[in-house]
């Protein structure tokens, strides 16, 4: 009864929560402007097949690109950035650059949390300056499914990293899940639209602290200008 009430309340607050969204579209005309939110402009776009929305962020930030990477490839200091965090285990560390891990994702209640299995796998232009890391779920025997949560699953999470002149950094994040489980589409896409700007703002907040390292391979990205990529 209560599950029902809440849903009742949050469906009744819907039009006040989501912001009025122009129609017109960034560059990509798939991609659908919908606000910005502590400087990361975030849209979102209808995905073939799913009727759950996919979002993207992109804010352009003052801070050394080698902070960034060292603090988002660190596993310890992901409990610090990532929206909703609650628990991980590393599975495999297959290189630097590439992670398979368990992480856990607390939900408001009374809604049950959600974990995943991720690959995780980064690679680094040095001729351009750019930093990607793709993120999807796979299945792995090491970690099976867990009482504590529904098992969702991750179709794509990209990450770029774009370093420019004056120590500044091009961020992008992209995010198409499915938490699975009984909870509306529209409540689904409602909590997951604010992912990309709580997500990035905290990774910047996190890596600008004093103490934060640059990570040595990145160190001189900011140095020389990069070369205009092929269109």
């Amino acid at each position: 009864m209560y599950i029902k009430r809440f849903l009742i309340a949050l469906l009744a607050s819907a039009p006040l929560l989501l912001p009025a969204v122009p129609r017109m579209a960034l560059a990509d005309s798939k991609w659908e402007y919908i606000g910005t939110w502590d400087g990361v402009k975030v849209s979102r776009k209808s995905v073939a097949g799913s009727d759950v929305m996919a979002f993207r962020g992109d804010i352009v930030a003052p801070i050394h690109i080698g902070k960034l990477i060292a603090t988002f490839l660190d596993p310890a200091q992901r409990k610090f950035w990532v929206d909703r965090f609650a628990d991980q285990k590393t599975l495999e560390m297959v290189n630097p650059l590439t992670e398979i891990y368990w992480i856990r994702f607390g939900l408001p209640f009374p809604i049950t949390d959600r974990d995943y299995v991720f690959r995780a796998e980064g690679s680094a232009d040095a001729v351009h300056h750019v930093f990607t890391t793709k993120i999807k779920s796979v299945n792995d025997p090491r970690k099976g499914e867990d009482d504590c949560c529904v098992r969702a699953v991750a179709y794509g999470t990209f990450y770029r990293f774009e370093a420019l002149p004056g120590e500044r950094t091009r961020m992008t994040v992209e995010v198409h899940t499915d938490p699975k489980g009984a909870i509306p589409d529209w409540l689904v896409n409602l909590i997951q639209k604010k992912w990309p700007s709580k997500t990035l703002s905290d990774l910047i907040r996190h890596a600008s602290r004093p103490n934060s390292p640059v990570h040595p391979d990145y160190a001189n990205w900011h140095d020389a200008p990069a070369p205009t990529p092929a269109p």
